[in-house]
Order: structure tokens, then C-alpha cells, then sequence
């Protein structure tokens, strides 16, 4: 399924979700970024998950000496890091052979790829009122701790896959940047994060934590953070989804706009 957005505004969203994620680099001063130009650039968080450090670029036609350039920099910044940081090299497009080979020279051989979809706000229904028994809200850096458990929670991962990422600098870092919890009954049941970006909104970490999954909370809280952009002005709502978030985020209405390719280490 293809997006009905004309593509200027698919530029755009795939302009947003990179400087949603350099404005993550920005909040935390151990973080690093560094541009090439042509929507190129490299960000570097200090996780060990690959799909949050590398080089990344928003251009349709990527530029393979501006990816080269900072790809040979990046092992030795990701190795300024205690631990072992992996990382990556996206495009949006299905990479040219001078992409590829700059991949393979940096022993990034493993391609996969990942569904970016979009949906139109400007004519999007209001919220649904209420949210049942699921009460949504908005957590700081103080409550960073709570945040990393349930996000590692709800995605099956260590906490050290987190922790890096979303600090209490990020999580402070001013009204653009939003974290929430799902709670019923003061128990944290699922997480959501927004960034918003010139009249964009990016959903990120939409999770359900497995002893609570099949009560719609998933679906809650997306619903939530699309609602906060939408009150916020932003016109566009973003988002890269996984194989199994697919099917709910088709039925809230986003659109797969593109398919992005990452290269990654074995």
C-alpha cells in the first residue's frame, strides 16, 4: 500500500524523522552528530542498537562519497563509547552499487528493510474521548529509570539498549520532545514518545508490555500521540514501523509511504 500524500510532503516526513532523531543528539552533550550535506549526516547516541547510530541520509538520490565520508568516521566515534556500539547505514531508496560497496567496505553486509508510513492530519478525525481504563501520561527525566524499564519491557530488550538514548537531558529537553506511559491502575502498561518537527509529528516507541497485550492499549496510546500532535499544529504524522506493528497502524491510518534499506554488521 502506497501513501496518497503528494511526494513533497513524503520529503518532508523523511526530513523530519532525521531531525527528530539529530534533536535527540542535541538534548544529550554526550551524543554526537556531524552533517555532510544532501541530507546527509552521522549520529552516533551511545546505544548499542544499530538503527540509532550511523549514517543516515533524507535524500531520494543518496550521495555515496557524502556517505563515505562519514562512515569512515564513525567507527572511531562510535568507539569513544564504553561498549560495544553498532551501527548502520540508511537510505530511503533501493541503494545504487556505489552505496552498496561503501556498506560492504565498512563490513556492513546484512540488508534489511523497514516500512516508513505516514498519515494525513490536516483532515484527520478528533481523537476518540476517554481512554477507557488507560490513562495516559507524560513523564520527565526524573522518571527516566521508569521509562527505560518499560520500554525494555515492552520490547523485549536489555535496558542498555535504552538507557543511553533517553536520559534525563532528552527527557527534558523541552515541549517538542514527549514521553508518555499508559497506566491502569498505576501500573505502567505501555509507552509512546513524540517529537515534533516544523509542522511534524514522529510516533516512536510504541510498545505494550507482553503481560498486558490484547487490551488495545497499543492502539491507545498511538492514538494518544497522534492526538498531541495534531493539537500542537502538525500536519503530518510519521512513523517506521515493524512487521508486527504494521497492521495497526494501517488501521489507524497511516500509509506505507516507502521502504527504507539499513545495512548493518553481521
Amino acid at each position: 500500500m502506497s501513501s496518497n500524500l503528494p511526494g513533497a510532503r513524503i520529503d518532508a516526513a523523511a526530513e523530519a524523522w532525521g531531525a527528530a532523531l539529530r534533536r535527540i543528539a542535541a538534548a544529550d552533550p554526550h551524543m554526537r552528530q556531524e552533517a555532510a550535506g544532501n541530507g546527509t549526516y552521522m549520529v552516533v547516541t551511545g546505544s548499542p542498537a544499530d538503527s540509532v547510530n550511523g549514517v543516515f541520509t533524507s535524500a531520494l538520490r543518496p550521495d555515496a562519497g557524502r556517505i563515505e565520508r562519514l562512515a569512515a568516521r564513525t567507527p572511531g566515534t562510535a568507539d569513544s563509547f564504553p561498549g560495544p556500539v553498532s551501527w548502520c547505514v540508511q537510505v530511503r531508496s533501493d541503494p545504487d552499487d556505489r552505496v552498496r560497496e561503501v556498506a560492504r567496505r565498512h563490513g556492513l553486509t546484512k540488508r534489511a528493510e523497514e516500512p516508513f508510513m505516514v498519515r494525513d492530519l490536516r483532515a484527520a478525525p478528533p481523537a476518540p474521548d476517554g481512554a477507557g481504563e488507560l490513562r495516559v501520561r507524560a513523564v520527565a527525566g526524573a522518571e527516566c529509570d521508569l521509562y527505560v524499564r518499560a520500554l525494555a519491557d515492552g520490547f523485549g530488550v536489555p535496558e542498555k539498549i535504552f538507557a543511553p538514548l533517553f536520559t534525563p537531558a532528552v527527557l527534558d529537553a523541552g515541549p517538542d520532545i514527549t514521553a508518555y506511559v499508559g497506566e491502569v491502575g498505576g501500573e505502567v502498561v505501555a509507552t509512546a514518545m513524540t517529537i515534533l518537527t516544523e509542522g511534524h509529528v514522529g510516533i516512536f516507541n510504541i510498545s505494550t508490555l507482553p503481560r498486558h497485550r490484547g487490551a488495545g492499549h497499543g492502539r491507545r496510546i498511538t492514538e494518544e500521540a497522534v492526538a498531541h500532535g495534531r493539537a500542537a499544529g502538525a500536519g503530518t504524522a510519521y512513523l517506521r514501523s515493524s512487521d508486527m506493528g504494521l497492521p495497526l497502524y494501517l488501521s489507524l491510518g497511516f500509509d506505507v509511504a516507502e521502504h527504507w534499506t539499513y545495512f548493518t554488521g553481521e
